[in-house]
């Protein structure tokens, strides 16, 4: 049974903790020249060969296995982020009460001094495949600021909500007011220059 507009989508919130658990304990590991290239090679997310390089089978809840469509789109979904983290070499953090690290929100901080980004980020709007996504996506992530963190995570469990029925909407609406939220309140918040030695929480 699908979940209801209200309720999260279970494989997607597993997908997340998988991903979130992951890349906290093994970028470490990720980072070493031996490691990364799995990950770097212009592989697609659902050949078989990174699933099993990330360990994908703790995608299956301890009480049973996912069926074979909803694993595909799960463990892809993990593969896809984890290729972009790899690539973009951004820090992963997950998002909090906070601090907002999800992807609009991210990429709303870089339009700050990278005028480009809202341009770009229009056109992964625009976007609805996950394919399409990536292609968009990987150039944007290398406009973020070497200092940027990026929940990861969040981002796994978008790739694997998109590739539901009606999901790549969900998701692209979500980046949109999560982007907008953002430079809005970077708009109410006053600036290094004219309140010295305040950090912008946006």
């Amino acid at each position: 049974m699908s979940p209801g507009p209200d309720q999260p989508d279970p494989v997607a919130e597993r997908v997340r903790s998988v991903a979130h658990t992951m890349l906290s304990s093994t970028q470490s590991r990720w980072s070493l020249p031996h490691n990364r290239p799995a990950l770097r090679r212009d592989l697609p997310p659902d050949e078989p060969a990174l699933w099993m390089a990330l360990d994908l089978y703790r995608l299956h809840p301890d009480d049973g296995a996912l069926d074979a469509p909803v694993f595909t789109r799960a463990a892809t979904a993990v593969a896809a982020a984890a290729q972009l983290w790899a690539r973009s070499g951004i820090t992963h953090r997950a998002t909090s009460p906070d601090h907002d690290t999800t992807l609009g929100a991210a990429l709303a901080r870089a339009s700050r001094t990278s005028p480009g980004t809202q341009e770009r980020f229009t056109r992964l709007l625009q976007s609805s495949t996950l394919d399409e996504i990536r292609t968009v996506l990987r150039p944007l992530l290398h406009q973020l600021p070497a200092d940027a963190r990026l929940d990861v995570s969040a981002l796994a469990a978008d790739f694997c909500t998109l590739q539901s029925p009606a999901g790549s909407r969900t998701v692209r609406q979500d980046w949109a007011r999560a982007y907008t939220g953002t430079k809005a309140r970077s708009r109410r918040t006053p600036t290094p220059a004219s309140a010295p030695g305040k950090a912008d929480p946006a």
